[in-house]
């Protein structure tokens, strides 16, 4: 062992050159983390982080983005103004996108970003196996907090929402329940008696007939009028009531 590292042993690393040597070392880190929080990737980043946070944070439980980091071949400087980002495609908010990123600073530059944002909601679905025609219960679904990126066809977010409905088609466990599975309760039988209440223009009449087709709330079904036999059509506004405009 040679005289320099005997002193540098016998000092129990009280050596001022050691401690010398470790404070330059910092200062290095502390100066290259300050250069990377000021880099264009950085900047990148971070506006791209606090953009999707607007379009999510009420809307979704939770978020998590994966963000490709900027080529570094680019050497892009430091935007002097605000970043400006927009996103592809623009009708929807989750999945795989593309940020175009625009600065109009001194030295303009434009790129874009490749993200794939995870979006996480409360969702319903089934509990176990439904038959098709299954009216739905609460007890028959359950909600979970799952990845909704890929749910092109929407979801419903509480139990009570679904409670009523009748399934179209033979459901799984752990189906996740959409408006495309699910049809409303019918509400009014082809041959029932029925109130018709033709609105219109200041004027209300109030009369009965009979429906000529089955239907459920907010649907449009034929029904005769029971006094002139005549046909109209009109939306089903209630049990036993179809409104009709004049």
């Amino acid at each position: 062992m040679n005289r320099f590292n005997q002193q540098i042993l016998m000092n129990n690393g009280r050596n001022p050159l050691l401690f010398g040597l470790v404070g330059v070392f910092l200062l290095f880190l502390s100066i290259k983390s300050f250069a990377e929080d000021t880099s264009a990737n950085g900047q990148v980043n971070a506006q791209i982080q606090r953009y999707m946070e607007s379009l999510l944070e009420d809307r979704f439980v939770k978020f998590e983005l994966e963000i490709q980091p900027v080529d570094a071949r680019l050497n892009l400087s430091y935007c002097s103004s605000d970043l400006q980002i927009q996103h592809r495609p623009n009708n929807r908010i989750s999945g795989r996108l593309t940020m175009k990123v625009s600065c109009d600073g001194e030295s303009p530059w434009r790129i874009h970003v490749p993200v794939k944002v995870q979006a996480f909601d409360n969702i319903v679905v089934s509990r176990l196996p439904l038959a098709m025609g299954t009216q739905i219960t609460e007890q028959d679904v359950t909600v979970e907090l799952k990845d909704v990126s890929r749910l092109r066809n929407g979801y419903f977010s509480s139990a009570n929402q679904v409670a009523g409905y009748v399934t179209k088609r033979p459901l799984g466990a752990d189906q996740v329940l959409n408006a495309n599975l699910l049809k409303p309760p019918q509400m009014i039988d082809r041959g029932e008696k029925v109130v018709i209440l033709a609105e219109g223009s200041g004027l209300s009449i109030r009369t009965t007939g009979i429906a000529m087709e089955d239907g459920a709330h907010g649907e449009l079904i034929r029904v005769k009028n029971a006094k002139t036999n005549k046909v109209v059509e009109g939306r089903i506004s209630g049990p036993g009531q179809i409104k009709v405009s004049l």
